[in-house]
């Protein structure tokens, strides 16, 4: 062999070497930050630990965590988990539907003791995987499932639907308003029924359409789903998704037209679009069903929490008449107050 082909494999050599490290040194532990994620569908190799006495809480989401909605709060409830009950902590987003049960295995083997699954979507595959593993916790947010190791917590249902569709017919110009929502779910339904009641209750005159976009993520075909709406003179939208929202709140934009959010405070997407948001905190129900885990108390039930447990809430209003703020402020302290029921799903 010649000296100059020597030297090229030895050049090959350590390029290959170099490579290696480089692929091996490519991602950090999820317990380092608290918000290094895959957005594939296994988890993070570098969160197994057998340190004794250490409490390992795994989150599996179905969409992306930066999506400023849905998904983004469990991982502000994730991270609240390892800041006030000094957890380590570990997540997979963007997980299909198909890989739910791996991945939440690879938690479960890689000893987490607590495995949240954020989607009624996980019921059939936590149901399906908690009985391997009677030592370790799973929890399906706005889940219907129970079991020995299993438990599931939904919000109260209805409750902002009703609040929103009030704050939605008093604004309205047109007494035409709409709602862009994911899919006919039992837990959206609840709140597009009661959206429509708190419409007819301030505004009988008003009318109220909705549009199924068949995805929490799709943005082009939710924003086609609400150019629809507004064409049909319907000015205030009621957005429901995930990823999609974002879509939705530009068509509004666009229009002239305004919006409510959902589940956080999403008026900074479009701050003279969004008047309100239906807010639901999931931070603060990750911190309640972890720290009840924690001291070994979790039940196999299902947790039910609303306006009343400080669970959910109305944020902000903006650009909006102070007479209608007046008037869904009050309309909140008389329910709280017990002086009028709303319809919920739990």
């Amino acid at each position: 062999m010649s000296k100059g082909l020597r030297k090229c494999l030895v050049f090959v050599v350590i390029a290959l070497l170099v490579l290696a490290l480089v692929a091996g040194c490519g991602s950090k532990p999820a317990n380092e930050t608290g918000k290094q994620g895959n957005t594939s569908t296994t988890s993070n190799s570098n969160t197994n630990s057998d340190t004794k006495g250490e409490f390992k809480v795994a989150l599996i989401a179905p969409g992306a965590v930066n999506d400023g909605g849905w998904n983004a709060s469990a991982l502000q409830g994730l991270n609240e988990i390892q800041a006030k009950l000094g957890a380590k902590i570990a997540y997979t987003e963007k997980v299909a539907p198909a890989n739910y049960t791996q991945v939440i295995r690879t938690y479960a083997r890689q000893g987490y003791n607590l495995i949240f699954g954020h989607s009624f979507d996980f019921d059939e595959a936590m149901k399906s995987v908690a009985p391997e593993f009677p030592n370790t916790q799973f929890v399906v947010i706005n889940g219907s499932v129970t079991g020995p190791n299993l438990a599931s917590t939904s919000f109260k249902f209805g409750e902002l639907g009703y609040f929103t569709g009030m704050t939605a017919g008093l604004i309205t110009k047109s007494n035409k308003v709409g709602v862009v929502a994911p899919m006919a779910a039992p837990t959206v339904t609840a709140d597009i029924d009661t959206f429509k009641e708190g419409v007819a209750k301030v505004n009988p005159k008003a009318s109220v359409a909705v549009s199924y976009v068949g995805s929490w993520e799709d943005i082009p075909k939710a924003k086609e789903a609400a150019k629809a709406l507004l064409s049909q003179g319907n000015d205030v939208l009621l957005v429901m998704g995930n990823s999609f929202s974002i879509g939705v709140f530009q068509a509004c934009k666009d229009a002239n037209a305004k919006a409510i959010g959902w589940v956080t405070d999403q008026n900074f997407m479009a701050p003279d679009t969004i008047v309100t948001s239906g807010l639901q905190s999931v931070e603060a129900l990750y911190l309640k069903i972890a720290e009840t885990a924690k001291k070994g108390k979790l039940e196999p039930q299902h947790y039910v929490y609303g306006m009343k447990d400080g669970a959910q809430s109305l944020a902000p209003f903006k650009n909006v008449p102070q007479d209608v703020v007046d008037k869904v402020q009050s309309a909140v302290k008389d329910y709280l107050d017990g002086k009028f029921s709303i319809k919920t799903l739990y």
